[in-house]
């Protein structure tokens, strides 16, 4: 059987920069899957990308990206048209996952590999959630367009729960713009 992973990266302290980890904690939390995947958040892991990028027969990495387009701008790209985009690789890990992405082939086995990058519109602000561009049609765009790779690879999908982007942050990271969870240490039902 086929190993698939959805792997989102980006640092979920810099608004828009988080997208990636936010949809693939919104995947865990709203939706099954058939065969069963791999949803990873990878953070900023940067070169440990290459371990995933081995492992997996399909990798799709969610991330944001730097181009000159309209911020909330969603692209499906293959690690060569990534490549080709001499704007891109604005951030460390950017760079990083672009570095990855170049080397892994040279190694050995890569996964097939789709990138879905959307334009941030803030990046640069300390702060846990999305602005308003990305979190409206944007995002719906990114989660819609995961699933349609997940198909064209197989996997179907099956929705069960109806949590809100805000809800799914708010639960593992305990705020979103500003919001805090109301969860505290020592409540019982934390």
């Amino acid at each position: 059987m086929e190993k698939i992973g959805v792997v989102g990266v980006g640092n979920v302290l810099f608004k828009d920069e988080g997208i990636g980890v936010f949809a693939v904690k919104y995947l865990q939390e709203n939706y099954t899957f058939s065969p069963e995947i791999d949803l990873i958040d990878a953070g900023t892991l940067g070169f440990g990308l290459m371990g995933y990028l081995h492992e997996y027969d399909h990798i799709i990495l969610i991330d944001t990206l730097s181009v000159n387009d309209k911020a909330g701008s969603v692209y499906r790209l293959t690690p060569d048209q990534l490549s080709g985009l001499s704007s891109y690789h604005q951030t460390a890990h950017e760079v990083e996952v672009l570095q990855m992405l170049e080397l892994t082939p040279l190694t050995g086995k890569m996964a097939d590999t789709v990138v879905i990058g959307v334009v941030p519109e803030l990046i640069d602000r300390s702060e846990i959630g999305l602005t308003e561009t990305l979190e409206g049609q944007p995002f719906k765009t990114v989660i819609h367009q995961i699933l349609k790779e997940l198909e064209r690879i197989g996997v179907s999908h099956k929705k069960v729960k109806n949590y809100t982007l805000k809800e799914v942050v708010m639960k593992h990271f305990g705020s979103y713009n500003g919001q805090l969870s109301d969860k505290r240490i020592g409540d019982e039902n934390t």
